[in-house]
């Protein structure tokens, strides 16, 4: 029996040959990828319809040519060690099947980045070498695309959070701000409450003073009397400045040039300066004016300049400029307007943060007990402030201060400054009747006896409903003397507000030791006269009883 065995018919295996040949030739046909099959000399024998596309060449064109016209004849520094990726002597030392990138070039010589992979093979005693070149180009782009748009991303992202770290400065310098300034108020409620109690004992201790002062005394007792004098008068000043501060100061504002100010203070600043210190100044041309209280300004000049004069022990330079700022300039939201800066430079000590932190607080003080009341910048803030400007503080230590005042322009042109003098004491002519209304007995009972030492005839009312009643009663009065903050429903206002409604033949004057904001603003008419500060002399209530009487009502 003839042994049978498995193995195909001759005919069966060219059947499969076939197959795989066309396979394979159906493989390279719809390959997208260059498909490149080279001789032992590198020379193009296989060239896929895919390579044809990719490289421009037809396979007539192609066949038997060197892999050398595939290659760029330069390549980027970055690229040059891919170069062999073709090279037949580094082939063996490659993995096979290893991509690698390249550049590679079309027959219009245009190159294009590419991925490329190498495998050899023996056939037929020969070695041929299988190459497969895949363009990226469309990948390089997408991925130059995301890697700019994540840049942009980055950078958006940068550019946000930087704006939200900025805002986050912002509010919280905002909040800061907001804490000083209701720290200030605090101060300014606080200052001006004990000013207005203050200036109450003072009207009761200096119309005893003067009352006294009218009996005859021996010399020794004058001079008593004096110094007494002399320190309730320093205690007015003091309740001034405290006032001022608290932004409850009647101001007297007048259109002026801040250069013809400080000019005409030199000589005084010069006194009191001293002369180890260098005063110069740089005002501005074409200055704006501003609309202040030229009191207050000279104060601030002054007290500033003192300051400065203490941070110099050993000398130094010290100098007042003026100039117009608006805009990107303000320290602060001018709100659009526009301001006369003026500021006070020092080349002395300087402030740590800490310190100028608290420097506009009312009695804070760094210098030494007895030189000095810490009143001087809170007074300058005060008037700032009151005037409806800002005042800033810049010092580093060891380098100086600069403090500046911002000072709203004023529309109008400047007015004249005029220096009163002491005016004589006027008495009553006729003994005129006075109702004095105020609500503190000691008060009443001081200006009752100041009134009738005018030569008038004083009447009493502890209160406005007390004197609305006593006017109903049909007593003749002629002028009515009302302080403005009372206990009993009723203030000054209200009492004048009657007396011109129902009584328009009697005058009025009004007396205040607070002068608080609702004094400031209430409709108290011009041609009603000047609001009488306490502590007042008796030359001023004699001035005032004396205008009313002879003005005539609106």
């Amino acid at each position: 029996m003839t042994e049978q065995t498995d193995q195909p018919a001759p005919n069966d295996h060219e059947t499969e040959l076939q197959i795989a040949e066309q396979q394979i030739s159906t493989i390279l046909a719809i390959a997208a990828d260059a498909i490149i099959s080279l001789n032992e000399q590198m020379r193009i024998m296989l060239f896929n319809d895919g390579a044809a596309a990719m490289f421009g060449y037809t396979k007539e064109e192609i066949i038997g040519q060197p892999l050398d016209i595939l290659i760029p004849d330069r390549f980027r520094p970055l690229h040059k060690e891919h170069v062999a990726v073709f090279s037949a002597s580094r082939v063996a030392a490659r993995r096979m099947g290893e991509r690698q990138e390249i550049f590679a070039r079309r027959k219009d010589g245009s190159e294009f980045p590419a991925e490329a992979s190498i495998a050899k093979q023996e056939i037929g005693g020969r070695r041929v070498y299988m190459v497969v070149v895949r363009d990226v180009t469309e990948r390089k782009r997408a991925q130059a695309e995301l890697a700019r748009a994540n840049s942009q991303l980055e950078e958006r992202v940068a550019e946000r959070t930087r704006a939200l770290e900025a805002e986050i400065k912002r509010r919280e310098e905002a909040h800061a701000a907001l804490i000083q300034a209701q720290r200030m108020e605090a101060f300014g409620q606080l200052t001006g409450g004990v000013a207005h109690d203050f200036n109450n004992l003072l009207t009761i201790i200096s119309g005893n003073l003067e009352l006294l002062g009218s009996n005859s005394l021996e010399p020794n007792s004058k001079t008593l009397l004096k110094r007494a004098g002399d320190a309730a008068d320093m205690g007015a000043a003091l309740t001034k400045r405290l006032l001022t501060f608290a932004r409850r100061r009647s101001l007297s504002p007048q259109v002026l040039d801040l250069n013809d100010l400080v000019l005409g203070l030199m000589e005084i600043l010069k006194r009191s300066i001293g002369e180890p210190i260098t005063l110069s100044t740089m005002l501005a041309g074409q200055l704006w004016t501003t609309r202040v209280d030229p009191s207050e300004v000279e104060n601030a000049i002054l007290n500033l300049a003192i300051n400065a004069r203490d941070a110099m022990p050993n000398g130094g330079e010290l100098l007042i400029e003026t100039r117009n700022v608006e805009g990107s300039e303000l320290p602060f939201d001018g709100g659009g307007r526009q301001f006369v800066m003026l500021s006070v430079s020092d080349s002395g000590d300087g402030m740590p943060p800490d310190v100028i932190e608290r420097a506009f607080e009312p009695f804070f003080t760094t210098k030494e007990p007895g030189r000095g009341t810490g009143l001087g910048l809170s007074t300058v803030y005060g008037f700032a402030q009151q005037s409806d400007g800002h005042a800033a503080i810049e010092s580093t230590p060891g380098r100086g201060t600069t403090v500046r005042l911002y000072l709203p322009r004023a529309d109008a042109e400047k007015s004249s400054v005029a220096h009163q003098s002491a005016e004589a004491v006027p008495m009553s002519e006729a003994s005129e009747i006075i109702l004095v209304v105020e609500d503190n007995d000691d008060v009443r009972e001081v200006t009752m006896q100041r009134v009738e030492g005018l030569g008038y005839v004083a009447l009493e009312a502890e209160s406005g409903p007390a004197a609305i009643s006593l006017l109903k009663s049909g007593e003749h009065v002629d002028l009515v003397l009302s302080d403005i903050v009372m206990a009993g429903g009723m203030s000054g206002y209200d009492v004048a507000s009657w007396v011109r409604e129902h009584a328009p033949h009697i005058k009025v004057v009004l007396t205040t030791g607070y002068a608080a904001e609702e004094a400031r603003h209430a409709p108290w008419e011009a041609g009603s006269g000047p609001i009488l500060r306490k502590p007042y002399k008796r030359a001023q209530l004699a001035t005032a009883l004396h205008d009313a009487l002879h003005r005539t009502n609106p």
